[in-house]
């Protein structure tokens, strides 16, 4: 039985993945591309599945990176730089796929 509940387990935390920093950091300017007025930094939470102090954290290393922007209305727009840096993400991950 023990056995079992083991194996159950195991499998179990394998159907989760792990993301890297640059994943996370992805998926961020992906949930702040994908709206044309900015995100808020709730959206950026939801759309990138993380907690608020991850949020905040990656939130202000972008922005100090020059890859997010902060408007007037409290909301974050993508850089041309961060276009890029997602970019070259997408494509980096395209050919780790082939």
């Amino acid at each position: 039985m023990f056995a079992i509940k083991s194996v159950l387990s195991l499998s179990f935390l394998h159907a989760f993945k792990y993301r890297d920093r640059v994943g996370i950091m992805a998926d961020i300017l992906k949930a702040v591309k994908s709206t044309r007025d900015g995100e808020s930094k709730y959206g950026i939470m939801q759309n990138a599945r993380l907690n608020y102090v991850q949020t905040k954290k990656y939130i202000h290393y972008m922005v100090n990176c020059g890859y997010l922007v902060v408007s007037q209305r409290e909301t974050y727009l993508i850089t041309e730089k961060g276009a890029r840096f997602l970019q070259f993400i997408e494509i980096q991950r395209m050919q780790t796929i082939k």
